[in-house]
């Protein structure tokens, strides 16, 4: 293509040579699309291709759910085959001892808690299935009363005594108890009911409620006595039921064995009519003062040499705090424990331990009575 110039019109034309623009043809937008749809159906496979005249057709929720249900049933019939759901046999079985010393020590001597028969450890181990219960034997065994009744100064000691048996619990709570737990203490008082068999159905809930309870330090007075009455109600509550006494527990009642009329301790516990032990609670303060209601609220001259007994046991708590006591004379009380936090697992282990050698005691002390 040639192109003239001109600047001006004295001077001459200057020719200028350019190359030609390769400008390129813009496709029709309707074009393109069809040519699309041509190469993608070109492409497509007969199976894939739609077959005019014919409708898919989807499942209904009726056929579905019938469906389900069919191999639902299917698999029921395959795991029935397998005995699934069928608790199978242990071979560890729990050891129980029997025997005694003078010093309220257990002897070498025990028997195999088989829960079919009376078998001893020269016979055979038995198996027993997973649902068999031992509880009453075991519970007579662990509240067992002591065989002397133990002096106001070796209570400190006396109340921390490991259990006569294991109390089974379950795994993963004892995982949760082992890195806290002093491992003597643990491996002596509690065994694991997944090994052992289920041979306490009440007294290993009622254990462990007390152990992993949440709220402790939460709420009024009356919410206190509740998280602590899971320690309560699940040892001495446990004893009530399977100990041939007479026990009676009760909160804010009158007494008339130890009590002042018109008197009455936060918690009470009887046995054959006699006051055993008792608490004073609050929900926050001194617990050496709040300890003194246990004095203040008795009937002169009921315990000691001259008195029903020659000490009571109690306890007084400031929120998550617990602190036990021996009344032996009037207005004399002797600490028999340190302050036990409820908050910390391994006082809830001290308290449940505390809690079951209180019974001992008191049962013990019950039977020199009746002499």
């Amino acid at each position: 293509m040639t192109k003239l110039l001109t600047e001006s019109a004295d001077k001459a034309p200057i020719t200028v040579r350019t190359k030609p623009s390769r400008k390129k043809q813009a496709v029709p937008a309707k074009s393109y699309r069809r040519s699309v749809r041509l190469v993608t159906k070109a492409h497509q496979t007969p199976e894939a291709a739609p077959q005019p005249g014919r409708k898919s057709v989807k499942p209904t929720t009726t056929d579905i759910t019938k469906d389900f249900y069919n191999r639902l049933e299917d698999i029921s019939k395959q795991l029935s085959l397998l005995t699934v759901g069928q608790s199978p046999p242990t071979s560890l079985p729990i050891t129980i001892p029997t025997g005694k010393s003078s010093k309220d020590k257990v002897a070498e001597e025990a028997v195999t808690a088989s829960f079919d028969s009376g078998k001893t450890l020269l016979d055979e181990p038995p198996l027993y299935p997973i649902s068999d219960s031992r509880e009453k034997d075991i519970c007579r065994l662990i509240f067992a009363p002591t065989s002397i009744v133990p002096k106001p100064k070796d209570l400190r000691a006396r109340l921390r005594d490991n259990l006569s048996a294991p109390i089974p619990i379950h795994h993963f709570i004892y995982n949760l108890l082992k890195p806290v737990v002093d491992a003597d203490i643990l491996e002596t008082n509690f065994c694991i009911a997944e090994e052992v068999g289920n041979i306490c159905p009440t007294l290993t809930p009622c254990v462990e409620r007390a152990l992993m309870i949440n709220n402790v330090n939460v709420g009024t007075e009356s919410m206190q006595q509740h998280v602590l009455d899971a320690f309560l109600m699940g040892i001495i509550g446990t004893a009530q039921d399977h100990l041939a006494t007479n026990i009676k527990i009760d909160r804010n009642a009158t007494e008339s064995s130890m009590t002042r009329q018109q008197c009455r301790p936060d918690y009470l516990l009887t046995m054959n009519g006699q006051l055993v032990f008792k608490g004073e609670e609050k929900k926050g303060g001194d617990i050496r003062h709040i300890a003194q209601e246990l004095t203040d609220k008795m009937i002169p001259g009921s315990v000691g040499k001259t008195g029903n007994l020659d000490y009571l046991l109690g306890y007084a708590t400031s929120g998550s705090r617990v602190l036990f006591e021996c009344i032996y004379n009037d207005h004399a009380m002797l600490e028999c424990s340190n302050i036990i936090d409820l908050i910390k697992l391994p006082d809830r282990v001290t308290m449940v331990i505390m809690l079951v050698n209180v019974v001992r005691i008191a049962h013990a002390q019950m039977l020199a009575k009746e002499k």
